[in-house]
């Protein structure tokens, strides 16, 4: 099987709350390698290319505040099957539906003000991967 790239975000709640180094040793642990990494404070037009399928939605803009309430951490990262694995290390969305064990299960929770903060993103599929990675990383980016 050839190696896949994803992206994942560790968005400001992870950022904030000091998970940013368990969140990459899980990644090495499993023996997936990080191909780029940056420190980085999100734009709306980085944000409406990166979430253009959920602009128009009435929460969007509950979304965009929230990814730019500090500091994001966006990796690259490659290894074989790594999307679904990552996706399945990641939880559920709703970090009080996510398993134990998982990241989301482990760090995120609900607020107060209801705003849905879950910790990382990571892409869906191959497709996704690699047009999020173009928008985080450039177009010229390859490992």
């Amino acid at each position: 099987m050839d190696a896949q790239q994803t992206l994942i975000l560790i968005k400001p709640d992870g950022v904030s709350q000091g998970h940013i180094g368990e969140i990459i040793t899980r990644l090495e642990k499993k023996g997936y390698r990080i191909d780029a990494l940056k420190v980085t404070q999100e734009t709306d037009e980085l944000l409406a290319q990166h979430y253009a399928d959920k602009v128009d939605k009435p929460f969007y803009p509950e979304m965009k505040s929230y990814m730019q309430e500090g500091p994001i951490v966006a990796i690259v990262a490659s290894g074989v099957q790594i999307i679904s694995v990552f996706r399945r290390m990641a939880g559920a969305t709703n970090p009080s539906e996510a398993a134990f064990g998982t990241i989301r299960g482990d760090f995120g929770r609900e607020y107060a003000d209801e705003k849905l903060r879950n910790v990382v993103h990571s892409s869906d599929s191959p497709e996704a991967a690699e047009r999020e990675i173009k928008i985080w990383f450039g177009s010229d980016f390859n490992n």
